[in-house]
């Protein structure tokens, strides 16, 4: 588990990025709806404010929370926050960015929604990208931080609930401070660090999904998704099949598939082609295979090439397929060991 620390540091970054969105929403609300453009053009310099000011709180958090947690390490430097508000990650300057929710609203209008949709739909972009901005400078200090530590070689993703799907699979890994921080827009998760003699013992993605509740579970991975994981399909699996979903005719019916992991090097594609539910790798030759991907690629000589992978013929079924088709809890087991889930 994560220390105590660093589940306070990653709540009090959630607790910043959050009252800075609200406070950019009030501003929202009290647009003239009668002259959108003119007056979030002279409240968009307050939200630009507000949100840098949060992004200020937030870098400031770095260095008092690596000190105590790590007493003993001794830091070359100290984080520099003013140099990393004002701007997005990008290095956009606050004032440009946040004239988004203005044209999304505008352009809500002009499609024909209400006026009160068309502003619903710039808070929402409002929210998101303020609670982004705070967060990503905070864990952009934190980084700063840890490298003024020579110590620490590495870091571990701090991911608290709720949390969604994507984050979820990465909780407990770890990573060299040189490798990009993998998040998504209103991404709250944190890093804790890692040295010779601290290492935090990582949580895994099965331990974030044993201490979610029922609705956060059919929130993050769906129905079929949350009956497949506590049936024992890895977390990684289920999630990780949703970035090649594909509709496949079998059995005689049109059924949800992926396209995730089903070459011959992937553990649901050895599976099906060998038919055995518990391969890990196939042989390059035999089974019931055809391409599934093809593309070109620059050999040393500067020759273009053709790779074709190949695959398995029958399609990997999605869970929510394999819950539906299954008989009994026994069969739905088999399927999904057999589909590359329970690994």
């Amino acid at each position: 588990m994560t220390s105590d620390l660093a589940q306070a540091h990653q709540l009090t970054r959630e607790g910043q990025a959050a009252a800075t969105a609200r406070l950019a929403l009030r501003l929202w609300r009290e647009i003239d709806v009668n002259n959108l453009a003119a007056d979030w053009e002279r409240k968009v310099h307050q939200v630009a404010a507000l949100v840098a000011a949060g992004q200020l709180a937030a870098a400031r958090e770095a260095d008092p929370y690596l000190a105590a947690l790590l007493e003993d390490v001794q830091a070359e430097g100290i984080v520099n926050p003013e140099a990393l508000a004002g701007f997005t990650g990008e290095g956009l300057p606050l004032l440009d960015v946040f004239m988004a929710p203005l044209w999304s609203a505008l352009s809500a209008l002009a499609r024909g929604l209400s006026l009160a949709a068309s502003l619903a739909s710039g808070a929402v972009l409002l929210d998101l990208l303020a609670r982004t901005m705070v967060a990503d400078a905070g864990r952009a200090a934190d980084i700063v931080a840890m490298a003024a530590r020579p110590t620490i070689t590495s870091y571990v993703r701090v991911v608290e609930l709720p949390a969604c799907a994507r984050c979820i699979v990465l909780a407990g890994r770890e990573y060299g401070l040189s490798e990009g921080f993998l998040r998504h827009p209103r991404c709250d998760c944190t890093m804790e660090p890692v040295t010779k003699n601290y290492r935090p013992e990582p949580t895994s993605p099965s331990t974030v999904f044993a201490n979610m509740s029922a609705a956060q579970k059919r929130k993050a991975f769906g129905e079929a998704g949350t009956e497949a994981i506590e049936a024992g399909a890895d977390v990684a699996q289920v999630v990780n099949a949703r970035r090649g979903m594909t509709t496949a005719t079998a059995y005689g019916r049109t059924v949800q598939a992926t396209r995730e992991g089903v070459t011959r090097r992937g553990i649901a594609g050895a599976r099906l082609i060998t038919r055995n539910p518990n391969a890990l790798t196939a042989p390059r030759s035999g089974g019931s295979t055809q391409v599934v991907s093809e593309f070109t690629r620059r050999t040393r000589g500067g020759r273009q090439q053709l790779v074709r992978l190949r695959g398995a013929r029958s399609p990997r079924l999605m869970p929510e397929e394999i819950m539906d088709l299954a008989d009994d809890r026994a069969h739905a087991i088999r399927l999904l060991r057999l589909h590359g889930y329970i690994v």
